[in-house]
């Protein structure tokens, strides 16, 4: 808990605008329309958003830059600002960024498309070879460390195909163990994903309400702390992917940690800003909030009267009515350090 927490208000704030700008390329463009001209059909869409991330890797900064409005916000939980504003802002860190990790690149694992919206899974793998930058100019030698880690992201476009609004989520205390910053923590280094990713568009027929529908109501019965409810809809062999702890868990261990947030955290609660279904899927993205008025057995930490609030993007997959497997993607090291804040 020390450890981490020391970790994080120095190194992390270092290495803060150098990978700030990952989630800016995920929305780019290889071939951006004009302003007022729709992308057309979803499977566009989809290709267009495979593109961006195409340019990222290709490190094409001005192309990324048509991307987005002149409004456009980004929130990037776990790596970066907790919002940047404008094409130039955003697009700024991404060259950052590549002189961090030289050879970073983004490998599509599944991608969710419904209306405007899009909600992905990415790998982000690299080596630290370059130099980490500092807000304060310092800075640091690379460490020749590789990194490998789960991404969630999720972006709404205007009428004419800008990135309006986006958020990046990913686990900076997995970042930090990864690069040699800690001697453990999140999860171990992903080199291997899918060959190629799958690709949901939404037909907003009736599965897919029944399953957004599944959704609000286990938010509900979390909201209410009631885990009776909540496992009423989730299957016996689900399997939760908490990508800031190293293993995945099962029904019964999810319930048990469910319950020492609630303990932790007595008014905990579930704020969603968007639900929508894709499919057999469910894109989630909101804020979990709480103020921690109790211990905290997850982290081995006494309670604090801190009030915490984490953005998140979560990913549901039903299966015949129930819950059957969930992503999700926040920053861990975001809740130490509002635990510890003055």
């Amino acid at each position: 808990m020390e450890e981490h927490m020391n970790i994080r208000t120095g190194f992390v704030l270092l290495l803060g605008l150098a990978v700030a700008g990952m989630v800016s390329a995920c929305s780019s463009s290889k071939e951006q329309p004009p302003a007022n001209v729709k992308r057309g059909t979803p499977e566009a869409f989809a290709q267009w958003y495979q593109d961006c991330w195409n340019n990222f890797n290709a490190q094409k900064w001005d192309e990324i830059q048509k991307c987005y409005s002149p409004t456009a916000v980004s929130r990037q939980p776990g790596y970066g600002k907790l919002s940047a504003t404008g094409p130039a802002e955003i697009v700024k860190a991404s060259e950052d960024f590549m002189k961090t990790f030289p050879d970073a690149r983004s490998e599509g694992q599944l991608i969710l498309v419904n209306g405007d919206r899009i909600s992905s899974i990415y790998l982000l793998k690299g080596t630290n070879t370059g130099p980490l930058f500092g807000p304060d100019g310092k800075v640091l030698p690379g460490r020749n460390r590789k990194i490998g880690l789960f991404f969630g992201h999720s972006i709404e476009t205007d009428s004419g195909g800008r990135v309006v609004k986006e958020i990046g989520a990913m686990d900076g205390i997995t970042l930090e163990a990864q690069m040699g910053f800690l001697k453990s923590g999140g999860r171990p280094l992903a080199e291997i994903g899918v060959p190629a990713p799958v690709i949901v568009i939404a037909k907003n027929d009736e599965t897919e309400m029944k399953n957004v529908e599944m959704e609000n109501a286990q938010i509900a019965a979390w909201n209410k702390h009631d885990q009776s409810a909540v496992d009423m809809l989730v299957a016996d062999d689900y399997v939760f992917h908490d990508l800031t702890q190293p293993n995945n868990q099962n029904k019964k261990q999810t319930a048990e940690m469910n319950k020492q947030y609630w303990k932790a955290f007595s008014d905990a609660r579930i704020n969603p800003e968007s639900v929508w279904g894709a499919g057999n899927y469910v894109s989630v993205v909101g804020t979990f909030e709480g103020t921690n008025d109790g211990d905290f057995a997850a982290i081995n930490i006494k309670k604090t009267g801190k009030k915490i609030a984490l953005p998140f993007v979560d990913i549901f997959r039903f299966d015949n009515g129930k819950l059957k497997e969930e992503w999700l993607f926040f920053d861990s090291a975001s809740l130490l350090t509002q635990l510890s804040a003055k």
